[in-house]
């Protein structure tokens, strides 16, 4: 590193390259949790409004599509979809455990002395709730490869290849 009249100067390498493995678990979290999300929440009439709508048919459309151009059977489909929906059921937190989630922040930050254990013990209690949902999320990942072939997890792979320059997962 050497310094000039601006600053010191930073080398920037070029990010690592993933393997297909790990585009692949990628792209099916993102698969799982975009589509998922949009399902689950316009099934369950949650709050967001009007936008259930949208992003409902919006995320069943991408989805079915992307299988679709995977070459994925109806029945690989109908399987694919119910797993979806069943692990945004189980991960999603509902809109009473969000709320008093906000409430318990809002309560720790509006506090006359910020008390920094109450704040650290909400932060590792989120996250283990977090490690929770991620390790279903990586189940379900798993599920979803074992339905489609190889050739047609290749199909999704590439797919995904083709949004924008850093992917869109």
């Amino acid at each position: 590193m050497t310094e000039n009249n601006i600053g010191p100067e930073i080398e920037i390498l070029p990010p690592e390259k993933p393997g297909w493995g790990r585009k692949l678990i990628i792209g099916g979290v993102a698969v799982i949790a975009i589509a998922g999300a949009g399902a689950y929440a316009f099934a369950n009439n949650d709050d967001w409004g009007g936008r259930h709508k949208f992003m409902r048919g919006y995320m069943e459309y991408r989805l079915d599509q992307m299988l679709t151009d995977a070459g994925a059977s109806d029945d690989q489909k109908s399987k694919l979809k119910a797993l979806v929906t069943s692990t945004v059921d189980e991960v999603r937190p509902d809109r009473e455990t969000r709320m008093a989630m906000r409430d318990e922040i809002i309560k720790l930050i509006e506090a006359p002395t910020i008390d920094r254990t109450a704040i650290e013990a909400l932060r590792a209690k989120q996250m283990a709730q977090f490690e929770e949902r991620s390790k279903t999320i990586a189940k379900a990942v798993a599920d979803a490869a074992e339905i489609l072939t190889p050739e047609q997890r290749k199909k999704l792979v590439e797919e995904m290849k083709e949004f924008g320059p850093h992917g869109r997962w």
